[in-house]
């Protein structure tokens, strides 16, 4: 299941998100407090280190840091992971402010819970023509170079596809885990903030990684060209280091 982190002090509003996202499939933890989800981050936001976390739901105004300093940490430490805010206190201020520090969503209390689902999983890519990606699929372990790469809000671009198949040759090393992997490349008329987004989606047998550059400015298709090796990278890191504690 997708492993989401859930961050809110109100504990009814706690309640009614975790539950609501546990009966949506997903497996969620959850924290009262910003203290509470720096502990559950630890050294990913401090480090850069990859996470154990596949997407953040997060309050702003909490007792410690708040959701935007999460983000802000995040950010500079370019780490990778979608991180959606959730807020009463939502101004032009600080939605723009949240934009520019690569939130996937952001929304303004009250709403929607079931928006709220719908968004998550967006982002997780868990609806597309594909179906359910986050099923095992048959191994495609020799064709790693046949990432299925998607255009999202821009044009279909060959250089881009091209450098997402020669980025994604990094996998070949776990050619015996890695069962499917997908691109979503995003344009700059998905979002407010005019930038590129890069998503990856990498399944194994027992779970899915997914990788997101909101957390990075892409604003040029020369820097988005650029951001596709690292993404990749980034997701080598995290699928190594979960191989590696299954193994200990």
């Amino acid at each position: 299941m997708p492993r989401i982190l859930v961050a809110e002090d109100d504990v009814e509003m706690r309640r009614l998100l975790v539950t609501s996202l546990r009966n949506s499939g997903f497996e969620t933890t959850e924290c009262s407090d910003g203290y509470q989800l720096l502990d559950h981050l630890g050294n990913p936001v401090f480090d850069g280190e990859p996470d154990g976390f596949d997407l953040i739901v997060s309050d702003i105004r909490m007792p410690g840091v708040t959701g935007i300093e999460v983000l802000e940490g995040i950010h500079d430490a370019e780490w990778f992971v979608p991180m959606i805010l959730i807020t009463a206190f939502g101004n032009e201020e600080v939605h723009r402010q949240a934009d520019e520090l690569g939130a996937a969503a952001m929304f303004d209390k009250p709403f929607d819970i079931d928006e709220l689902v719908a968004k998550i999983r967006q982002v997780l890519v868990l609806d597309t023509d594909l179906g359910d990606n986050w099923s095992p699929r048959p191994s495609r372990a020799d064709k790693l170079e046949e990432v299925d790469v998607v255009f999202s809000h821009m044009p279909h671009l060959d250089n881009i596809v091209s450098r997402v198949k020669e980025a994604a040759s990094i996998l070949a090393s776990l050619h015996e885990h890695v069962l499917y992997c997908r691109a979503v490349i995003i344009g700059p008329n998905g979002g407010s903030t005019g930038q590129y987004n890069v998503q990856l989606m990498v399944t194994l047998s027992d779970r899915v990684f997914v990788v997101r550059s909101n957390l990075k400015s892409i604003r040029t298709e020369a820097e988005l060209y650029s951001a596709i090796p690292t993404a990749f990278q980034v997701t080598l890191g995290k699928i190594q280091k979960h191989l590696n504690s299954k193994m200990n």
